[in-house]
């Protein structure tokens, strides 16, 4: 197997240090610090790193925390394209591996060791371990919210180690054997790397909870979709990458308009107590931060909405519309995002405006 010593590492996380492009704008990582000790938990000194956070990578201080053990998680290629491709898959509990999972001892364990595995780990093109379509591409770290991998990632660690979960790391032991690589897809790379192409090699993140399982997976945007299914090597006649695969953020059918309270009960105006509200819904499977949004009437009105507006994935949320009354002889409403661009846009006729106290429901 081309990855060196691959297998899976089953333990508890403790901790975790993200380089950001201050720290590191080359070959940044998450430090996901773990341990495998079913009876307690290790001691250990969490300002360990703290103290050149913020600042240039320091040589001189290592990554490793004593006392636990490391998984480095790369966030950013050190390629020409340096973004990475993202997939969380909230129902991994659903798939075959997770109760092959749950029956393994704490430690590490060679994939080659575990009969119930066939020495096969982790295949994003041909294990089925999530739905291709609902990836990202996103870049290590820019300024805004929700926009870059640590936005994605960070949420799903800090969940794991405040809830105490369990966590199932693929990839490849330090030749030093405290800690872990290679914790993201490990075929079809760029020549630079093909030496490390394999199948059924592949890295990644499984977290097991008390109630429920979560997949995180990792690929360099550059990595080819489909390989060779004996060596997994890109195919570079036909090469069709990550990037060129996902979908790009889609500025329509990512947030809905999906009903609008355009007749309010009792008097007209401003000192109405019902008020006139429009619900969005979030369409996507990803928090939507909703800073410097609006809505638009026909009349050119403009509603803007909250500095800290945020819709969570599927979620609803009502806004009232104060600065732009919606009129009920029939209207339009259009969504605009921070750079002006329609998301959405719905209209109603009169027929519809004079029914009073009903919202408008917006069929999609």
């Amino acid at each position: 197997m081309p990855v060196r010593d691959y297998g899976i590492w089953k333990g508890f996380p403790a901790h975790y240090e993200l380089e950001d492009r201050f720290e590191d704008p080359k070959s940044p990582h998450l430090s996901l610090y773990y341990h495998d000790n079913n009876a307690k938990m290790p001691q250990f000194d969490r300002d360990y790193r703290h103290k050149h956070k913020g600042n240039p990578p320091n040589k001189q201080k290592p990554r490793e925390i004593p006392g636990l053990f490391r998984a480095a998680i790369n966030i950013k290629s050190t390629g020409k394209e340096s973004r990475l491709a993202y997939w969380v898959n909230h129902n991994i509990v659903e798939h075959p591996i997770a109760k092959k999972l749950s029956n393994l001892d704490f430690g590490f364990h060679p994939i080659e060791e575990l009969t119930d595995f066939d020495g096969k780990g982790l295949d994003f093109i041909r294990g089925n371990l999530f739905t291709t379509q609902s990836g990202r591409v996103l870049p290590h770290d820019i300024p805004g919210t929700n926009n870059d991998i640590i936005d994605v990632l960070e949420p799903e660690v800090k969940k794991a180690i405040h809830h105490k979960a369990t966590i199932y790391l693929f990839g490849s032991m330090f030749n030093t054997r405290n800690g872990i690589h290679n914790v993201h897809m490990n075929q079809g790379n760029i020549p630079r790397f093909v030496k490390d192409d394999g199948v059924f090699q592949d890295g990644g993140l499984l977290i097991e909870y008390d109630d429920h399982w979560t997949g995180v997976f990792l690929a360099f945007a550059s990595q080819a979709a489909h390989t060779d299914d004996h060596n997994g090597h890109a195919f570079a006649k036909h090469l069709v990458t990550w990037a060129d695969v996902l979908p790009k953020e889609i500025i329509e059918n990512s947030v809905a308009i999906k009903e609008a309270l355009i007749n309010p009960r009792g008097r007209d105006d401003r000192s109405a107590k019902e008020k006139e509200f429009v619900t969005l819904e979030n369409l996507t499977n990803h928090r939507v931060a909703l800073a410097s949004w609006r809505f638009h009437n026909a009349a050119g009105q403009v509603q803007a909405l909250p500095h800290n507006a945020a819709l969570d994935s599927r979620a609803m949320k009502r806004f009232e519309m104060s600065n732009c009354p919606l009129s009920n002889n029939g209207d339009t409403i259009t969504l605009l995002n921070e750079e002006g661009l329609r998301v959405d846009g719905v209209s109603y006729g009169a027929r519809q405006g004079a029914t009073e106290g009903r919202p408008i429901v917006f069929a999609h």
